[in-house]
């Protein structure tokens, strides 16, 4: 329901069934049982759930965010009918009756809601105004948030909820969930973040590890230590595989782009007119394999480059006089040898090393561009009522 935020505030509010007392009185004897106070005065399991979700929605994370909600507050003066908020996947969960949601806001008592005289609508209070969310206000919520891991991976948020009632003052719990490559389907990852309401809970929860749920004993830190422990594990592994590619691009430009001797023919005497087409053709009668022509039209001379080692001396010497007609003018041929061959190679891995280097960037370029599926787009994780939160990262647990 609501756009992508870092956390989304969903009020617990733990308000527990108040057991029936039994008095033993009267001095000549008899028993004499106090009657029990009216179920109908107490706040049922099912209505704290109301009370506390509906709480969530118009809380101080998801308001703001929730573009559905936020334009429904803007049409009466912030009143939103009950019959709309029955739309909303977890509290239809609930009960879509509009009656027994009104029942059960009617006993909330921290005075975020408001309830319309007709018990038809409900609204935030106004006198409870919406905190501005900013980086100020971020750091704050960071600075009470802790992160938990050890959770069953089939663990529901109904399940999460009902654990962590039994701490004081947990404003709200994001599941953390990553998208499952073969089937598509967002998965839990055994981790979630857990908001408290104020630093002061958050330390006492800390200062009460190891917690355990289902005999597991679970992983727990602060949000921001978390966070600065995965960002040093991502440049570590960005670094070492930086290394890895730039050992294997050596490697390779080593193997690859060593070049056989023996292969250099150098031409000159051509016409303006001439082509390497025109060159690879004459070439090719007299049984050379070519593997470049290194010449532009208009040049004065230029540089052919054979397959296979030690072939040049075998194709100069099928030539007159290391002559060959080509586009009606007599190209001279000379075989480079020694000093003279080793540095037009060295030279020309230079020129394919830099050119293939070129290619690569432009490739990469390209892929980060638009290769990203998810380019611009926010990633869900599983709160209050599906909305979403940050994303940290979908790898790590």
């Amino acid at each position: 329901m609501g756009k992508s935020v870092y956390f989304l505030e969903a009020v617990f509010r733990l308000i527990n069934m108040t057991e029936a007392k039994e008095v033993v009185a009267d001095s000549n004897g008899e028993e004499n049982v106090k009657k029990e106070e009216s179920l109908d005065e107490e706040t049922s399991e099912l209505e704290s759930s109301i009370i506390r979700q509906v709480e969530y929605y118009f809380g101080d994370l998801n308001l703001p965010r929730d573009k559905f909600l936020r334009e429904q507050v803007q049409l009466d003066e912030g009143w939103v009918p009950l019959d709309i908020l029955t739309r909303f996947n977890r509290l239809a969960k609930l009960t879509k009756d509009t009656e027994i949601i009104a029942k059960a806001l009617n006993k909330a008592t921290n005075g975020l809601l408001e309830m319309s005289e007709d018990n038809k609508k409900v609204r935030r209070s106004p006198d409870v105004p919406i905190p501005e969310m900013n980086e100020e206000r971020r750091k704050e919520l960071s600075n009470r948030t802790i992160y938990a891991k050890g959770f069953p991976k089939e663990a529901t948020l109904d399940d999460l909820l009902k654990h962590f009632k039994n701490y004081d003052q947990v404003e709200n719990i994001i599941m953390r969930k990553f998208q499952e490559r073969s089937s598509k389907k967002r998965m839990f990852k055994g981790s979630v973040f857990i908001t408290f309401k104020t630093r002061e809970q958050a330390e006492k929860f800390m200062e009460g590890k190891p917690h355990e749920y289902q005999d597991t004993e679970l992983i727990i830190l602060w949000q921001d230590d978390y966070i600065a422990q995965k960002q040093e594990e991502y440049a570590n592994k960005k670094e070492q595989k930086d290394k890895r590619n730039k050992d294997k691009d050596n490697h390779v430009e080593k193997e690859e782009l060593k070049l056989p001797t023996g292969t250099v023919l150098h031409f000159s005497g051509g016409t303006d007119q001439m082509k390497r087409e025109d060159i690879k053709e004459a070439l090719s009668t007299i049984g050379a394999d070519v593997a470049y022509i290194d010449f532009k039209v208009g040049d004065k001379e230029g540089w052919v480059r054979l397959t296979k080692e030690d072939t040049a001396k075998g194709i100069a010497e099928k030539m007159t006089d290391n002559k060959m007609k080509i586009a009606e003018a007599d190209v001279e041929f000379k075989v480079l040898e020694g000093e003279e061959e080793t540095t037009y190679l060295q030279k020309t891995v230079e020129e394919m090393t830099k050119r293939r280097k070129n290619m690569k960037n432009f490739k990469s370029n390209k892929g980060r561009k638009g290769g990203n599926k998810y380019h611009g787009k926010k990633r869900r994780h599983d709160n209050e009522d599906g909305g979403n939160a940050k994303k940290i990262r979908s790898s790590d647990s």
